[in-house]
């Protein structure tokens, strides 16, 4: 499974082929079909393993934040990590490469809505209290977070500008210390008006 991640960082998903994940495991290609019925059988394992062990990763490292600054600050290195790891590039590839209809392209809406169900989680910590958490529809922000995620991977990839996901971060970074300063709403006993 690692080589098969390391393949598509460095082949794209067009060029990880069983003899070139074989190549980059040093095994033979045999070996893939003795543990997976097919290329993407095992891509979805890969897919499933990579994806589990980063959420796993970014749920310890944003447990009990509830402030906006130290989550962003959090959040940009876990992505310089996944950046440095190719975590990112492989899951970009996936999804390139992924076919309506086929194994990969569901366990991708799964992994997906694993990262928007993470997502969901830390932003209901973040707007507990806050005023915009009456108009705000937390699942629908999630999904927009996730695909701001991917799109960021993807622009980046596209145009070779790795300066693009600083940037935005640094924006970030501006924003969430002043959703910060807005203050948490207390709540009023039932019954008092």
């Amino acid at each position: 499974m690692e080589a098969a991640l390391v393949c598509l960082v460095r082949h794209g998903y067009g060029g990880t082929t069983a003899r070139a994940i074989a190549q980059a495991g040093g095994f033979a290609p045999g070996v893939i079909y003795y543990h997976f019925a097919d290329l993407d059988d095992l891509l979805v394992a890969a897919l499933e393993r990579t994806s589990g062990a980063r959420i796993g990763r970014y749920r310890a490292e944003l447990s009990g934040l509830d402030r906006a600054v130290p989550v962003v600050a959090r959040l940009r290195e876990l992505y310089d990590e996944d950046s440095r790891t190719g975590h990112i590039a492989a899951v970009q590839e996936l999804y390139a490469g992924a076919r309506p209809g086929t194994r990969l392209a569901a366990q991708l809406a799964l992994e997906t809505r694993k990262w928007e169900e993470l997502a969901e989680e830390q932003l209901t910590v973040l707007l507990r209290g806050k005023p915009l958490a009456s108009v705000v529809r937390v699942r629908v922000l999630a999904g927009a977070a996730v695909a701001f995620y991917l799109g960021m991977e993807t622009l980046t990839h596209l145009d070779g500008d790795r300066s693009r996901p600083e940037t935005l971060f640094a924006q970030g970074a501006r924003l969430a210390a002043i959703f910060d300063r807005v203050p948490r709403m207390k709540r009023r006993a039932r019954g008092v008006r």
